[in-house]
């Protein structure tokens, strides 16, 4: 039996109000550069992240903007 390839990459939806909503997807992103990302403000207004590992999808748009936040609040301190 042939296994299918493992695959894991993350989906943020950025609204840009009057312009549109836009959808990233970059395979090679981590875990670590979407909260990246939302700590320098290169994601702004962003209504979700999802996470797609083996064709299951989990809604981690809360965890990962409480992560960027306690890094942020813990360089300020």
């Amino acid at each position: 039996m042939r296994r299918r390839p493992s695959y894991s990459y993350f989906v943020v939806l950025i609204d840009y109000g009057k312009r549109g909503i836009e959808a990233i997807v970059d395979p090679e992103i981590t875990r670590r550069g979407v909260i990246e990302r939302l700590k320098s403000g290169e994601y702004k207004n962003v209504l979700h992240i999802d996470h797609v590992c083996d064709g299951l999808v989990d809604d981690v748009t809360f965890e990962l903007i409480d992560e960027a936040e306690q890094f942020l609040a813990q360089e300020a301190a």
